[in-house]
């Protein structure tokens, strides 16, 4: 109902501009943000950056479960010639190491989402910033990029800005490689 109501407001909006404007015409355009987000270079390098950032701890519980798998493993082979205080300990040694996997594992992906989180703030920062600087240098009058249906090609303007991010990265690049 929400939606509909700021659908409706935005459309009156449009509407009264384009009566005031009817010397001019109104350009609009759209940008598919999801699109920006997955395919722009900052947002591929901000996974990397993740990906290289959490390596180590991936790596340290890949490590662990292997040790969990063998000490389950050996407990699986020996536990027929083991007493039953051995066996209990055992069991307790592998019910304490699954928890600790599971506590780690918890705290790393909280950790994980918490830095997406502030990776993905950034990269909205920079995709608003460019969807504005090719708003102003097409003399765009109004770009949409939430809530729509249906657009026509005529007025998607994702491509423009897409190619705007990835000129930015060259440009960043080029000036860290003086």
């Amino acid at each position: 109902m929400v939606k509909f109501f700021k659908l409706c407001l935005m459309f009156s909006i449009l509407t009264f501009n384009m009566n005031v404007f009817a010397d001019e015409p109104v350009k609009l355009g759209v940008v598919n943000v999801a699109l920006l987000l997955e395919q722009a270079p900052q947002a591929k390098n901000a996974s990397s950056n993740l990906e290289k950032e959490f390596s180590p701890q991936q790596a340290e519980l890949k490590s662990l479960a292997n040790k969990l798998d063998k000490k389950q493993s050996d407990y699986q082979k020996n536990k027929a010639v083991m007493s039953d205080s051995q066996k209990m300990t055992k069991e307790r040694e592998v019910t304490m190491m699954t928890r600790e996997i599971q506590r780690r594992r918890n705290d790393i992906q909280e950790l994980l989402n918490l830095r997406r989180n502030e990776e993905l703030a950034k990269l909205q920062t920079i995709v608003n910033d460019a969807i504005k600087a090719i708003g102003k240098s097409q003399g765009f009058d109004l770009i949409l990029y939430e809530g729509i249906a249906y657009t026509n090609n005529r007025v998607d303007v994702t491509q423009d800005v897409l190619k705007h991010l990835q000129t930015m990265t060259q440009k960043q690049r080029s000036e860290f490689n003086k």
